[in-house]
């Protein structure tokens, strides 16, 4: 199995609508990529502790049976997946694919 985790880093002046992101785009990805070995998409929010912000403000990952189902599944919808970032953010994700062991 393999995870795919996107994370949104805390920065000042930036916006995140994590209700169109549960509500519109994480649906969305799943109607998109469950075809291609899509198993499991979750949405984590990022707590403020001790009155500091969160290092990220939202953490999502998803688990595909393999690599090659993930990078099917992104050749063909990628792009629309990626278009639709600026429906609910301003911020510059970063992206790890990881293998689970």
């Amino acid at each position: 199995m393999y995870r795919v985790t996107i994370l949104y880093p805390h920065a000042e002046g930036k916006r995140f609508d994590l209700d169109y992101y549960v509500q519109k785009h994480v649906p969305m990805v799943r109607a998109l990529l469950g075809p291609f070995g899509l198993r499991s998409a979750e949405v984590a929010e990022g707590l403020p502790r001790n009155g500091a912000p969160p290092p990220f403000v939202v953490i999502a990952s998803m688990t595909f049976d393999s690599l090659e189902d993930f990078q099917r599944g992104m050749a063909q919808h990628g792009r629309q997946i990626n278009e639709d970032l600026p429906s609910y953010t301003d911020m510059k994700p970063t992206f790890q694919v990881s293998r689970i062991l």
